[in-house]
């Protein structure tokens, strides 16, 4: 009988603390000192041993548990991902046995709630861990909460888990899980609190807070001074959807997501009654309890309708004395976070690339010999410049003091699969080279770990990685397409389920090449047969991988973030199409590179020409595409990026001069448009402008009415996913994201035309 081994909050002891694992432990501590708590019970780590060991009884991966390690190469994700997926089949396919399920259903039925919600509970010092180990939201029914209790234990061995045991030399079999329980009904507002010495950070949005967990939301953020009282600034969020229960829901899988309505996405999800409750309660917790560094809070709505508000979990301050030694300390900086992902490794700081050139040092060589970098290391450099490429590639992590989301070295390392933040000031100063440290890119937060604290092996965990789809996945219409650059991306990208590569962006492509010598010394005669052969090998990688899938390959741009790089090269003087009018000659080389990879049998490239400013560029680029033979391709076509807001008002005169389709560039774009600089956040100056709006109606409408396809290829559509219904209402062909954004995107699109078909079916219905 599992009685003694089910730890209710309001009875839990401090001897039971390794028990019921720190998130049940902690919430009981605070729900015996009177604070608003969810009943609930923990499901002990002893239970989860038991059912290790009954699963190790049979002839399974998981045989002689828990006193066997699994050894496996974390580094190889296919034998990784397939351990897992069978770990996990093996748990969920495992009954209970029938008394646990007795058990566990007699004490789910005291908290008198429909659903519940079933969460890990980690002992120390594994939290670090909990960002790993999701939810799950089930019916108070006996079989699906064995399911739901299975599928909980099931996350400790997903690929991200396993290999995060692994590289930190922890054996698969010592992370203690227990399981807390507590009920879950309709939230109007769920978020977290923040809790510093001199001011709190409280951040809001509607419904149940899995959409900040996610990362599918911008919250409503409040910043209050603790000494004066006063809420000294607030903004509102980018809230396009929500997460509430479903009103008629299957007994495992109970959440829903749903758009909100223009008028809440413009309202903040907490009104000034609730602000100020939650307020109280954080001031008088921060008050009493010195060691509670943050909290999550939900305002559920009880049976009559009236909001109560819960703590749901809650944080050391680890910066105070703890009783257990903390892993690490209270963020040392915050940033954006510019790619997900968690590092554990040493620090190495870079010096700024401005004073390098300022001081005559070469850029292409600088002062940090690269062959003698220390790989594994964090990254830590004032600006993030895309010709560090070949530090990218042997980096754990990249913290930069300036830059932007859409930077190009961001969009690398998302490519890349390394955490990284931007925008975290004094950066260079505050670090050392060699200080160990935890990365955190999914929330933008860096920590320093504890004096004597030691990483051992450097640590990464790709806990963003693209997955392939589920073959649940409703169809959609919509292509679907996959932004890329990076060769080492072409293999795990290739499984996506997405219709080709909608943007293959060159410069980046070759950042890695460009580094050991710069363009002009390639373009010299001797070298000239050389760069064009790396140039068509690696046009046909993506080829090969991608066939018949077609990929668009977008033709050299040197971008202001090359300028400082190449500033005194002539070949790279202007950006786009300009370029080429000046010297032609790399621009050929790429000509002759993709007509020599159709020789090779892929017949599935295409190109697009970048920032192209003019008719006369664009017909002096088609002019050269026709003398290297690919027009006379059946299957190439001829694109240009809409990035610079002329082609808005002339497209279709570039329709008549032979372009064949258009790729939408909304990061430039909108730079140009609303005179906002690529690497600011502007309050207001994005994708969602009115102005923006506009033009990306027009594009699309004209190129629909033009009978040439459109696609968009910015960061806008993963940043801001209720546009994705416009786009496809206006009549959008392709949406092309990076691999991190297929699954959301996918979603989007499925849900968008699912609106689109049900309006249309109404409106046929009403005539």
């Amino acid at each position: 009988m599992l009685v003694n081994q089910l730890y209710w909050l309001n009875e839990i002891k401090p001897e039971d603390r390794l028990l019921v694992g720190e998130k049940a432990f902690t919430l009981a501590f605070l729900k015996q000192k009177g604070y608003p708590i969810l009943p609930g019970f923990a499901l002990s780590t002893s239970i989860f041993r038991e059912f290790l060991e009954i699963i190790g009884n049979s002839e399974s991966l998981l045989a002689d548990f828990p006193y066997s390690t699994l050894h496996l190469d974390p580094d190889n994700h296919k034998i990784l991902q397939n351990v897992a997926q069978q770990l996990r089949q093996e748990i969920i396919n495992t009954l209970l046995p029938p008394q646990w399920e007795e058990d566990i259903f007699k004490a789910a039925a005291k908290l008198n709630s429909p659903t519940l919600i079933l969460r890990s509970s980690l002992t120390l010092p594994y939290p670090v861990m909990a960002g790993l180990l999701p939810s799950h939201v089930c019916k108070c029914q006996r079989d699906a909460l064995s399911m739901g209790v299975k599928l909980v234990w099931a996350e400790l061995f997903r690929a991200r888990s396993l290999f995060y045991c692994q590289k930190s030399q922890i054996a698969i079999e010592q992370p203690v899980l227990a399981i807390l329980v507590q009920p879950v009904s309709t939230a109007q507002a769920s978020g977290k609190v923040e809790i510093e010495k001199n001011h709190t950070h409280i951040y809001a949005t509607w419904g149940l807070g899995h959409s900040i967990v996610k990362g599918e939301v911008k919250a409503d953020y409040y910043r209050r001074n603790r000494l004066t009282g006063e809420v000294e600034s607030q903004q509102l969020g980018n809230k396009p959807l929500a997460y509430r229960l479903k009103t008629e829901a299957e007994s495992i899988d109970c959440l829903e997501t749903y758009l909100l309505s223009e008028e809440q996405q413009q309202e903040y999800s907490l009104d000034d009654a609730s602000l100020k409750k939650l307020i109280d309660l954080t001031e008088n917790l921060a008050s009493q309890e010195e060691n509670i560094g943050a909290i999550e809070w939900t305002f559920l709505l009880d049976a009559e309708g009236k909001k109560q508000l819960y703590i749901n979990q809650s944080q050391p301050d680890f910066s105070q004395p703890q009783t257990s030694k903390p892993l690490i300390e209270q963020p040392l900086l915050k940033g954006l976070a510019a790619s997900p992902g968690v590092a554990i490794a040493q620090t190495q700081v870079l010096p700024d690339l401005n004073q390098a050139l300022a001081s005559n040092v070469s850029a292409t060589n600088p002062p940090l010999n690269l062959h003698s970098f220390p790989p594994g290391r964090i990254l830590v450099t004032h600006s993030l410049a895309p010709h560090w490429l070949p530090l990218l590639k042997k980096a754990a992590g990249v913290v930069a003091e300036t830059g932007g989301i859409t930077s190009h070295a961001a969009i690398i390392a998302r490519e890349l699969g390394i955490p990284a933040i931007v925008g975290a000031k004094f950066a260079t100063k505050l670090i050392q080279t060699g200080e160990s440290v935890l990365l955190n890119g999914d929330r933008g937060f860096l920590y320093r770990l504890p004096p004597g604290k030691k990483t051992g092996e450097n640590l990464v965990i790709p806990n963003n990685s693209p997955q392939p789809l589920s073959l649940s996945h409703s169809p959609i219409a919509t292509q679907l397409m996959v932004n890329l650059s990076q060769p080492t991306s072409i293999t795990s990208a290739a499984q996506l389920p997405v219709d080709g590569v909608g943007l293959l962006r060159s410069e980046l492509m070759l950042l890695d090449l460009f580094s050991s010598q710069p363009l002009e010394e390639w373009l010299l005669s001797s070298k000239k047969l050389e760069l064009k052969q790396h140039l068509t090998e690696l046009i046909a990688q993506f080829a090969a991988a991608f066939s018949p899938r077609p990929i668009f390959y977008r033709s050299y741009d040197s971008q202001p973030e090359f300028l400082q790089r190449n500033q005194c090269h002539q070949v790279v003087k202007e950006r786009g199409t300009q370029n080429y009018l000046l010297d032609p000659t790399f621009f050929d080389l790429e000509l002759e590179a993709i007509a020599e990879v159709f020789t090779l049998g892929y017949s599935n490239v295409n190109l697009i020409l970048p920032f192209v400013r003019s008719l006369e560029e664009f017909n002096f680029c088609r002019r050269r595409v026709e003398q290297f033979g690919l027009t006379q391709q059946a299957s190439f076509q001829l694109w240009i990026m809409t990035e610079v807001p002329s082609v808005i008002f002339l497209l279709p005169e570039y329709v008549a001069a032979g372009v064949q389709g258009i790729a939408i560039g909304t990061n430039d774009l909108s730079t140009l448009l609303l005179g906002v600089e690529r690497e600011m956040s502007v309050a207001g100056f994005n994708a969602l402008h009115p102005a923006m709006l506009k033009a990306l109606k027009h594009l699309i409408e004209s190129a629909k009415n033009l009978g040439i396809p459109s696609s968009i290829c910015g960061q806008a559509p993963v940043d801001y996913p209720q546009l994705i219904d416009q786009l496809i209402q206006w009549g959008i062909t392709s949406i092309s994201v990076e691999s991190l954004a297929v699954e959301k995107t996918y979603q989007a699109i499925a849900r968008a035309e699912k609106r689109l078909l049900l309006e249309a079916a109404r409106q046929q219905k009403n005539q």
